[in-house]
């Protein structure tokens, strides 16, 4: 999908412009004209609160350093003070992360030990205190993003925030309403040689997430996901709205990011999105797409993929749940003072798609 981009078409007379004092003016304000276009032509909310005053401060805990600081000369007490020091996160690790699943009769004592002693988890790990040995920014991103949270979600509790190294199984999960997971060892880069070796991250359109930027982007996520934990349906038009909520969600916790970063886009794509919304959508109707259950043709527009020729060739995976999010964008405008609590609570997608009259932008 090729954007029909104005900021794109001011650009080219950037171009032809001759710097002088005739002009510097003129340029300023294309500069301007540029940013406030690319500004509103995302469509999100503008309307982020202040949320300064709200007590909230993180301090994120190094699982990872605790575990791979084990004697395994002496593991059976250390995996005891381990536990009794993380008692939601020991169990979770050693039970459902690093057990070996082909192997039933393996102990929790016996996965740590095996996990500990495997030199190719250990190099992961050292590359993991080279990148992300002071995590002190982390504190102060997820502080601000908790902040959020507690502001649309008063009554839950800020959970506590825990990093770990899982080989790959992980990047970010919650436990409830009390337990953040962030795996480490899934944002060392697009480019990190062990992840083309493991066919879940060889692909580059999920490699690109990877990296430092995105550990918000993914854990805001699977807060969403936690909050917004009630199934719709089976059609296509219940999932878009169900996963559309959910990045609504992670839209008001990180008001600051951009839409690419959590569509999981490269900037092209974000915007060839923007540019054809009427023609996806248009698409979608003409398919009879919205009201099928058919989970062959929809995967491509709601899971993680490459693209989504079901629409179109060039259209990027999950441009589905883009649709869908706008949908969200469309009812909360025509709704505002609907809480988040009350949106995540309504299930009858037909009836949310109709009250929020949604209707795609036109080139």
């Amino acid at each position: 999908m090729s954007p029909s981009n104005p900021a794109a078409k001011i650009a080219v007379f950037f171009r032809s412009l001759t710097l002088n004092r005739n002009n510097v003016a003129v340029l300023i304000l294309l500069i301007l004209v540029c940013s406030f276009l690319s500004t509103c032509s995302d469509g999100r909310r503008r309307d982020v609160p202040d949320v300064s005053g709200i007590d909230v401060e993180i301090k994120v805990r190094r699982f990872d350093r605790d575990f791979f600081a084990l004697d395994t000369g002496n593991l059976e007490a250390g995996v005891q003070r381990l536990a009794q020091e993380y008692p939601e996160m020991f169990p979770l690790f050693a039970v459902n992360i690093i057990h070996d699943q082909t192997n039933p009769e393996e102990t929790p004592l016996e996965a740590v030990r095996g996990f500990l002693q495997a030199p190719q988890i250990r190099q992961v790990y050292d590359t993991v205190q080279q990148v992300y040995g002071d995590l002190r920014w982390l504190d102060r991103d997820l502080t601000q993003m908790f902040r959020y949270y507690k502001y649309y979600f008063p009554q839950k509790p800020v959970p506590e925030i825990i990093t770990l190294v899982s080989e790959f199984a992980t990047d970010a999960f919650t436990a409830g309403d009390s337990l953040c997971g962030i795996g480490l060892d899934m944002f060392l880069g697009e480019n990190y040689p062990a992840y083309f070796a493991n066919p879940n991250t060889e692909p580059a359109y999920i490699r690109r997430q990877f990296t430092k930027d995105y550990i918000t982007v993914r854990l805001a996520k699977a807060l969403a996901q936690n909050l917004n934990d009630t199934p719709m349906g089976e059609r296509l038009l219940d999932q878009m709205v169900q996963n559309g909520k959910s990045l609504y969600i992670v839209d008001c916790l990180l008001p600051e990011i951009p839409d690419s970063m959590k569509m999981g886009y490269t900037r092209e794509q974000m915007e060839g999105s923007y540019a054809n919304e009427q023609a996806v959508w248009a698409r979608l109707l003409d398919q009879n797409l919205l009201y099928s259950t058919d989970a062959r043709k929809l995967r491509k527009l709601v899971s993680p993929s490459p693209n989504a020729p079901v629409v179109f060739q060039e259209a990027p995976g999950e441009i589905g749940n883009w649709i869908g999010w706008q949908i969200v964008v469309a009812y909360m405008k025509r709704y505002p003072k609907t809480t988040m609590q009350e949106l995540i609570n309504i299930t009858d997608a037909q009836q949310f798609m109709e009250m929020a009259k949604y209707k795609p932008r036109q080139n």
